[in-house]
């Protein structure tokens, strides 16, 4: 057990592999050690937009070090790129599998994208998630701000020609915190689910309840994406450790305590998505 692809990740139990978005040491150490805690797999993921700041490259060297070293399977993956070159700055990073995002364009577009990235990550043996249809909301600083639903014509005519290990659809979900109740469309994804001829995964995962996470699993989400929870935990750790000794200014008990407030958050959302989700499928 250490680092793997996607395609190897998922296949290790019956249920979804969670996907963490990683921004510094103390996410990626949460999010490994909510795996090591739990023996079950888990995916490392940074979104380009945050792979791409200045500096950041040593985030993505630190990550597939700790999943290099771990006891549990860590997949490490970049989220969401639109363009070859960041594709293949993770690559040369030694990242074990990426997204080519070209939902934004059309079919043949995308299908054109997706098969340039996934020529260089199959002969490394990496492997590639793509997109159709497009989500709307914030990720990493990056907004879209019309959503499109995929269709099944989109998902076949996507699949009979792109190389891929997994693809991501829209159904009703959005990056970011929902606004409203989130509806998504389950009879769509059924549909994709009988034409699919790879793992489907669920982006914009936080703010779903257990029951729209359950169901999807169900109908053949392999790998759920939470990244607004990430932050949200790290921050909420963060702020109420410094509330307790304002005048400490204590970084590093600041650090810590987020950090073990990663793990949890992971490691509940891991069993869940592992097994849990069949209690409310019975």
């Amino acid at each position: 057990m250490s680092l793997v692809t996607l395609e190897e990740i998922m296949k290790v139990h019956d249920g979804a592999v969670g996907a963490f978005s990683t921004y510094d040491l103390f996410t990626a150490q949460g999010i490994i050690s909510a795996a090591e805690e739990t023996n079950l797999p888990v995916i490392a993921m940074i979104g380009a937009p945050i792979l791409n700041k200045p500096g950041n490259e040593y985030i993505g060297e630190i990550m597939v070090s700790l999943a290099k070293r771990s006891s549990a399977n860590v997949c490490v993956f970049l989220d969401h790129a639109k363009d070859y070159g960041t594709c293949l700055k993770a690559m040369k990073l030694g990242f074990s599998a990426v997204m080519i995002d070209g939902s934004h364009l059309s079919i043949e577009k995308n299908i054109e994208i997706t098969n340039k990235v996934a020529e260089v990550a199959h002969s490394l043996g990496v492997s590639v998630e793509a997109e159709v249809g497009a989500l709307a909301g914030l990720e990493d600083g990056e907004e879209v701000k019309i959503a499109k639903m995929a269709s099944t014509e989109d998902v076949a005519q996507f699949l009979s020609g792109a190389k891929v290990e997994a693809l991501a659809v829209s159904i009703g979900n959005a990056h970011g915190l929902y606004k409203g109740e989130p509806k998504l469309d389950f009879d769509l994804l059924q549909r994709i689910n009988e034409i699919a001829t790879v793992p489907l995964v669920l982006h914009g995962g936080t703010g779903l309840t257990q029951e729209q996470f359950a169901l999807g699993v169900k109908l053949g989400i392999k790998k759920i994406n939470i990244g607004t929870e990430v932050r949200r935990t790290f921050v909420e750790a963060a702020q109420k450790t410094h509330e307790k000794n304002i005048d400490a200014w204590d970084l590093a008990e600041m650090s810590q305590a987020s950090k073990n407030a990663v793990t949890g958050m992971v490691r509940e959302n891991l069993k869940f998505f592992a097994y849990n989700w069949k209690e409310l499928c019975k």
